[in-house]
């Protein structure tokens, strides 16, 4: 009896598909482009690992981020300015009141804000969260020359601080010697 071919040809025939197949995918994979491969270094708790096989993926995605910081970015005309820093969006307000007193307001996108009122011998600035009277603080400061008394400063704020200053330019003059004082 003759040796029969046919079994043979039909158990390569699928052998050869299965392998034209792979090549093709080897080929359309290898045309998708260069891959890349980046070194790089994990640190974290071994028990976000525990927490990674319980399926939270969250602490491990935070220890991947980038710690990115941008320049501060600003644009200013007519005594109001609009800047980036520190990922916060601030908006200034400058304006001279009169000759000697300038206002200034800054808020920022958390609702936190700023005020001052500045002049030659006073100030006052206030601040604030939001439309929040609770989270209010200020601090005053006025300056001036009394006549035999000397320079006095006075300072106060919310927190019921008080503190007065005097200066007193030659107070005495003993045995030839100038005295001066200050007193808080």
């Amino acid at each position: 009896m003759a040796p029969r071919a046919a079994p043979r040809s039909r158990g390569t025939a699928p052998g050869l598909l299965v392998l034209a197949a792979l090549a093709a995918s080897l080929v359309y994979l290898g045309s998708l482009g260069p891959a890349y491969s980046v070194k790089g270094a994990w640190q974290g708790q071994p028990s976000t690992l525990k927490d990674t096989v319980k399926g939270d993926f969250g602490s491990v995605m935070e220890g991947l981020e980038p710690k990115v910081s941008f320049p501060p970015i600003a644009y200013h005309r007519e005594g109001v300015a609009l800047s980036v820093e520190d990922g916060r969006l601030n908006a200034d307000y400058t304006a001279k009141l009169d000759g000697d007193t300038m206002l200034q307001l800054r808020v920022n996108d958390e609702q936190e804000w700023r005020a001052s009122l500045r002049g030659e011998d006073a100030s006052l600035r206030v601040r604030g969260q939001g439309a929040d009277l609770d989270s209010l603080s200020w601090e005053a400061a006025q300056s001036s020359s009394v006549e035999d008394v000397g320079d006095v400063k006075v300072e106060f704020n919310s927190d019921k601080e008080y503190n007065l200053t005097v200066v007193r330019e030659m107070l005495a003059r003993i045995a030839g010697a100038e005295l001066d004082a200050k007193v808080r």
